[in-house]
């Protein structure tokens, strides 16, 4: 149940809703869901992660829980959004992880603010691109396909319940059909108006492009699926090839579980991830 304490102010006036688990216990592991996504994705990962670490999680601005004004609704806006929730609770070298579209706002946050606050980065089955006309870049929208961009953009504003579902679907393809109601009234507490206000602009921003500049540490998940055609590759081979200053780097490649592989295996992406932020104290 939230209470006062799981929401704060941003500096623009968006109320973004959070939960801070365990703040006594070790490296702090943030996890920032995905498009039109809640903390609420994370649950069975938190449960565990949260034994050994400070795990902290939210709800980007217009979704879940977060106030659903129409301003920020851009990725450099989002990164300002992680800066001030870090300031505000004082994380200090943190591991920074985006799920799906959120691995834009990973890779721009260094972009913008470097290492500030952030140990290491990790993306959990990111498109970094989706517009991209680029070897790399398997989305549907791949080559500015703004014709598909719009048509799912109307589906989405005249039948919201509709899209959130076939999206849903797209999500956990048969991996944990108990999920998809679940999942799709999730989806829904994000208006058409402000879902595809950000959409616009994360699939047109190159994130790839600034793999080559994070020298700190990375991890990388992913697995193929609908929602990422090359989930594995891009884990396994584009992206830790581009991160070429990054000190460490860690891929893990799933053979099931599509988009949603963390949720679906827990026990199994916990593990892994587990691995990543013990291995940076060695």
């Amino acid at each position: 149940m939230a209470t006062r304490d799981n929401f704060f102010r941003t500096s623009d006036e968006a109320i973004l809703y959070f939960e801070d688990h365990s703040p006594e216990k070790g490296k702090p592991i943030v996890l920032v869901p995905g498009f039109c996504c809640s903390a609420q994705f994370y649950e069975n990962n938190i449960k565990v992660l949260k034994e050994t670490n400070r795990v902290i999680t939210f709800d980007p601005r217009g979704q879940g829980r977060s106030s659903k004004g129409l301003q920020g609704h851009t990725v450099v806006r989002n990164c300002a959004d992680i800066k001030e929730l870090l300031d505000y609770l004082d994380v200090q070298d943190a591991v920074l992880l985006g799920w799906s579209m959120a691995g834009q706002f990973i890779v721009k946050y260094f972009d913008l603010y470097g290492a500030y606050r952030v140990r290491a980065l990790g993306l959990i089955d990111c498109p970094l691109g989706a517009m991209q006309d680029e070897p790399w870049n398997a989305h549907g929208l791949k080559g500015f396909n703004w014709d598909l961009f719009n048509d799912h953009m109307v589906m989405n504003y005249n039948d919201l319940h509709g899209y959130c579902n076939f999206f849903a679907h797209m999500m956990y393809e048969g991996n944990d059909d108990s999920k998809i109601d679940w999942c799709t009234s999730i989806l829904e507490k994000t208006p058409a108006w402000i879902s595809f206000a950000i959409y616009s602009d994360l699939v047109m921003t190159n994130g790839y492009e600034i793999l080559k500049k994070i020298d700190i540490p990375m991890v990388f998940f992913g697995a193929n699926g609908r929602v990422t055609a090359n989930g594995k590759e891009l884990a396994s081979k584009w992206y830790p090839e581009a991160a070429v200053n990054s000190p460490y780097k860690e891929s893990y490649p799933y053979e099931h579980g599509g988009h949603v592989f963390f949720d679906v295996f827990p026990d199994e992406f916990n593990r892994d991830l587990l691995h990543f932020v013990n291995a940076l104290d060695k």
